[in-house]
Parts: structure tokens; C-alpha cells; sequence
């Protein structure tokens, strides 16, 4: 639901260099038109008979109007930066500054977020198919090239195309938040003795490939070989368990034994009656370690599987540093799961 916020008596009336912001007849009547479709929430009309006024002439009044008709026609980010404009202007009224400081940038920030886009140097960006005005090329803390785009809140699809390839990613985002997103199925141009770095979530080399991640086979063989390992000590055991349950048969059954559910009685001081419980007690434990044994076993082998099935880098977890020369490309992948 668009967010509106009720201006009219300020536009009109609070600020009397609304209709007097140019000297300029034609830019006059556009501030006039501007201030009457205010009047009538026409924002959009608003917006883009103030920008119009501005173009012709460029006064701090007619910034401060285009300002807030962005604001209420949702367009929060060029709002913003039109609101940060305006505060440039120190000779405008003092209770007009601190009201934009105060309160309109304020509200309008409050409804835009942030992309930090992680991308190949020379990759064209785009934000719902259209080139982001305010984009900031900086460095990111690995080394890579960052853009840093500010956008409305709410969903975007976000681009990134270098020659041929593209990759698009949908992004949801909320008021004030920052969003980090990595594009790398975009490969750089090939460029004699270039070296560039980025870190994100994308496809490693040997995925490109059609093979399978280093990282990925060691993961699975470890599990695979750790559930092996554990069925060894389950069979072991449980060949144990059996010897020591036959050797407990064999005394029970021997002259002189008073046994009884699983107990001795009578002369339970008897060195038989010794040996017979400390075999009873050994086939309880050995089962029991065996029973884990298998138990481990299956775990291990089921992490093994769902390794191998689901595995897939995690965002800034894997970093790639692609290294181009003249002849050949090619992309060093390190990274932890």
C-alpha cells in the first residue's frame, strides 16, 4: 500500500517562494501546475511538472516541492537524494533545513534500502531493467569490486550482463536494511595481464565444468569413510557381544551354577558365579557399544548422502579469483562449507 504523506498547506501555502522559485514565465507556470496537481494528489503530475521547472531553473524552492511530490508518488529513493540536495542550500530559511533534516529525509530513507552488488569489473547492473542513477563503485573489504545501488523497499529484480552472459537475481528488502548479492555465472572479459577478485555464493570452476567441487568430494568421502569406520566397530562389537553371550551359555549351564534371570543365587560368592556375571555384564556393553556403533553409522552415511545431494556454496563462502591473460582464463577457487 503507497504510503502518502499530506503536504498541501506546506506546498501551497507555508512556503511562499513556491510559486516565486523562478523568475522564468514558462517555469512559473510549471510550479503553478505542479503546486494545483499537488493540491489534487496527482503526485506523479506533481513530479514531473516541478522537474520540468527545475530544469528551465534550478532554485532550492522548486528542488524542496520536486522533493516532497517524489516522496508522496513513491519514489522514495530520488526523494532522498533530492531532499540531501536541497540541504546543500544553506541560504534557504533555517526552519526549512532543520524540517527537511529533521523529518523529510528521515521518512524518505526510512523507506529505502541498499545493494551492495558483488560483480566482475565492466559488468553492466540493472535494478527492474533500468540503470540505477546513484550507483557507487567502491571496493569491497576482499578486494573485489563492489557497486553499491540504493533502491526503494519492496521486491527487485536485479541484473548484472557482460557480453552475453546475464544472471538476474529477485531481492526483497526492507526499509533501512542493507543487501548483499554476488554475481559470478557473469564472467569477466578477457583482458591481457588482469587480475580480479570477488567473493559470493556462485559456481566454482569445476561446477562451470561439469565436475564436482574439491571441497565436495572431500566432505563426502570423509562422511562415507566415517560411516564405514563405525559399521567396522558395530560388527566388531557385536561379534564380541556373541563370544562373550556363548562363553555366559556355557557357564550357566556348567555343574555346580545357580542361576536365575540373569542373576545368581545361592552361593554367589563362587568363582563361577564371578565369571558368569562378568560375561553377562560384558555382553550387555559390547551390545550396547555395537547398537551405537550402527547408529553413528547410519548418521554418518546419511550426512554422507544429503552432502552429496544438497551441497552448494554458501554466500561469501567460497572465494573465486579469476586470472586472465592474453592466450588463456581460468579461476582459482578456495572456500569452506
Amino acid at each position: 500500500m503507497r504510503r502518502r504523506i499530506v503536504m498541501v498547506a506546506m506546498l501551497v501555502a507555508s512556503w511562499p517562494t513556491l510559486a516565486l522559485a523562478a523568475d522564468d514565465p514558462t517555469a512559473s507556470a510549471l510550479i503553478l501546475q505542479g503546486a494545483d496537481l499537488f493540491k489534487r494528489e496527482n503526485y506523479e503530475g506533481a513530479r514531473a511538472a516541478f522537474a520540468r521547472a527545475y530544469e528551465i531553473d534550478p532554485k532550492a524552492a522548486t528542488l524542496f516541492n520536486l522533493a516532497l511530490s517524489e516522496l508522496n508518488a513513491d519514489h522514495p529513493v530520488e526523494a532522498a537524494a533530492h531532499l540531501r540536495e536541497y540541504l546543500t542550500h544553506a541560504d534557504e530559511p533555517a526552519a526549512k533545513l532543520e524540517s527537511v533534516r529533521t523529518k523529510w529525509l528521515p521518512r524518505a530513507e526510512a523507506r529505502t534500502a541498499r545493494l551492495d552488488v558483488f560483480a566482475p569489473a565492466g559488468a553492466q547492473l540493472a535494478v527492474d531493467g533500468a540503470v540505477p542513477q546513484d550507483a557507487k563503485t567502491a571496493t569491497g573489504p576482499t578486494g573485489a569490486p563492489m557497486t553499491s545501488i540504493a533502491i526503494a523497499a519492496g521486491e527487485h529484480e536485479v541484473s548484472a550482463r557482460q557480453g552475453t552472459l546475464s544472471e538476474t537475481q529477485h531481492v526483497t528488502a526492507r526499509g533501512g536494511e542493507l543487501v548483499e548479492l554476488h554475481f559470478q555465472r557473469v564472467a569477466a572479459a578477457p583482458a591481457p595481464a588482469v587480475a580480479i577478485g570477488w567473493t559470493g555464493s556462485g559456481e566454482t570452476r569445476e561446477r562451470a565444468e561439469g565436475g564436482v567441487p574439491r571441497a565436495k568430494w572431500i566432505t563426502v568421502v570423509a562422511l562415507g569413510s566415517a560411516a564405514v569406520v563405525a559399521a567396522g566397530f558395530g560388527v566388531g562389537f557385536g561379534i564380541a557381544a556373541a563370544n562373550k553371550a556363548s562363553d555366559a551359555q556355557s557357564v550357566q549351564h556348567s555343574p555346580g551354577s545357580a542361576w536365575s534371570s540373569n542373576r545368581c543365587f545361592g552361593a554367589s560368592a563362587s568363582p563361577l558365579c564371578t565369571q558368569l556375571q562378568g560375561d553377562v555384564d560384558a555382553n550387555r556393553a559390547y551390545w550396547t557399544v555395537s547398537a551405537a556403533s550402527y547408529v553413528g553409522a547410519g548418521v554418518l552415511g546419511a550426512a554422507s548422502l544429503a552432502t552429496w545431494m544438497l551441497w552448494k556454496p554458501k554466500s561469501g563462502a567460497i572465494a573465486a579469483r579469476p586470472m586472465l591473460d592474453a592466450q588463456t582464463g581460468g579461476v582459482v577457487v578456495d572456500g569452506r562449507w
